[in-house]
């Protein structure tokens, strides 16, 4: 007797296995229609994905009882939800839709003030020009002369850096040929007596490559939420016979994900994600001629 219903046309297109989710910055790779990011773009160990194309419908329909005399389509969404095992820095900032991939730029913060009479005026200032170190740095005050104080700086890793300076001139902390930090003229108000501190903390600019390089380091803020930026997202899936493959291609998406992280003594935590494909075709900022005929991305085989 032959072999009646749906049989297998194909094993090779039978799907088994997750796929592979590589993100990478949307503008960098905005013209590229195939597939642009390598095996290092992936975010790791999944869990599950799952791709949704859903499509809203205008229905017509007239006469008694009712038929449907046609239908319009409204609206047409992509999305790829997805849960990632491997929690490192970067990936919990990608799925609080954080632009992992911008610079980060080099910081002076004020932590504390030892001062019974004296304020401060001005900000101390950084750049990005590579002087800038990670350190945590404290000034103090040696007296007044004339009423101008003097002071010098020491940091926790840099050791001395400025020593017996006067606050009339701005003093710019030498670093080779770039600055630590500059303080600027004036910056001590009021009555500062000898022995008075101000400690401050300075970052060094990270290129947006090396923001979250390492696995383990890093810092993400809660409570400062703002719109998601874009982001570019690659399904690369393997069929098992390791030779085709299906690509879902986003290259203009946001990041939506209310993070649950489940923490189990004996289950490994799966964090979930989901991509939602915005609109990539020219007529919108960040995008690119080459989606005008296919503006939320596409799926691709080979």
């Amino acid at each position: 007797m032959g072999r009646t219903g749906p049989v297998t046309k194909d094993t090779s297109t039978i799907a088994l296995g997750l796929a592979q989710i590589r993100v990478g910055k949307s503008a960098a790779h905005i013209a590229s229609s195939g597939p642009a990011l390598g095996a290092d773009a992936s975010i790791g160990a999944l869990a599950n994905t799952k791709y949704s194309g859903e499509v809203s419908y205008w229905k017509l329909e007239s006469g008694f009882p009712l038929l449907e005399d046609m239908s319009l389509p409204l609206r047409e969404t992509s999305s790829l939800e997805c849960s990632f095992k491997e929690m490192s820095a970067k990936n919990l900032a990608l799925a609080r839709g954080l632009d992992v991939y911008s610079d980060v730029a080099a910081t002076a913060n004020v932590v504390s003030t030892t001062s019974a009479a004296g304020t401060l005026v001005g900000e101390i200032a950084v750049d990005n020009d590579g002087g800038v170190v990670t350190d945590t740095f404290t000034v103090v005050v040696e007296g007044e002369s004339t009423g101008t104080t003097t002071y010098s700086v020491y940091g926790a890793v840099s050791g001395k850096v400025l020593s017996s300076v006067s606050d009339d001139t701005l003093q710019a902390a030498a670093n080779g040929a770039n600055p630590y930090f500059t303080i600027p003229s004036g910056f001590f108000d009021g009555v500062w007596v000898e022995g008075e501190t101000v400690v401050f903390r300075t970052s060094a600019f990270v290129t947006g490559t090396d923001a979250f390089g390492d696995n383990h380091a890093g810092r993400i803020n809660l409570g400062a939420i703002k719109a998601p930026d874009y982001v570019r997202m690659e399904a690369v899936y393997t069929y098992p016979n390791n030779v085709n493959h299906m690509y879902i291609i986003f290259p203009r998406a946001n990041v939506v994900s209310s993070i649950e992280v489940d923490m189990q003594a004996e289950n490994a935590a799966t964090v979930p994600m989901t991509f939602e494909a915005k609109r990539a075709d020219s007529e919108v900022a960040g995008g690119d001629a080459v989606w005008d005929i296919a503006p939320l991305g596409c799926i691709l085989f080979d």
